[in-house]
């Protein structure tokens, strides 16, 4: 979706959270007055959130989504979905079995044995996003060990450099997340490896690349800004 100028707002970015996250979430499900349809909780490419009788877009809201691996079993996927003009929450989990939770005010709904939550993290997620990362190059200002130097941090389409220091979104990472914020103002990325270091990515409305950060297993940290 083009940006115009002063236009704060992307809205391919929670098109693309949508599209990651849609699904029928349904198994054992029970609501406060009792058992629920099968059917569960239903999440739309158009952002529009069913759960048996009531309705909620997630336009307006903060969404994330987590992809964790730990090499024993099969991928984990979340999806966690707040906010907005009515205050509400929602968690699609794929650990244990699969579970589905859509709560506002006093109407909740809970599944269990939702196996279709293990589609969240059938995929990398790298991939989906890596179009508004890949080109958001930039020399950057960055503390390194307590003194601030430039460097250049260039995304690719997987992976990124810090100057000349290379990290891959590859099989050495455990976790995964990406998430959109209320206002559709900034999509960020973050990895996890093995060693605990871990890498941080944020673009704006314009796709401009507005924080990196990675983090090495010892501790110490890059954190850049524009400028």
């Amino acid at each position: 979706t083009p940006v115009t100028k002063g236009d704060n707002k992307h809205p391919a970015y929670r098109a693309t959270m949508l599209e990651l996250a849609a699904g029928s979430y349904g198994g054992t499900c029970n609501g406060i007055g009792g058992p629920m349809p099968p059917e569960g909780v239903t999440i739309g490419r158009d952002g529009k959130v069913v759960a048996a009788d009531w309705t909620i877009n997630l336009a307006g809201t903060r969404m994330s989504l987590v992809r964790t691996l730990d090499g024993s079993a099969a991928p984990a996927g979340t999806f966690d979905a707040s906010g907005g003009e009515r205050p509400f929450q929602l968690i699609v989990n794929s650990a244990g079995g699969g579970s589905a939770m859509f709560g506002e005010g006093g109407h909740v709904a809970q599944c269990t044995n939702v196996s279709s939550a293990s589609n969240l993290a059938a995929k990398p997620l790298y991939p989906a996003v890596a179009q508004y990362f890949t080109g958001a190059g930039a020399t950057m200002s960055c503390v390194e060990g307590g003194a601030l130097r430039k460097m250049v941090v260039k995304p690719a389409s997987a992976g990124v450099a810090f100057g000349e220091h290379q990290l891959g979104f590859d099989a050495n990472v455990v976790q995964e997340s990406i998430s959109v914020e209320a206002d559709d103002s900034s999509l960020q990325y973050g990895a996890k490896y093995a060693d605990q270091s871990h890498v941080e990515l944020s673009v704006d409305a314009a796709g401009k690349l507005v924080m990196a950060s990675y983090t090495i297993s010892s501790g110490v940290a890059v954190m850049c800004s524009p400028g």
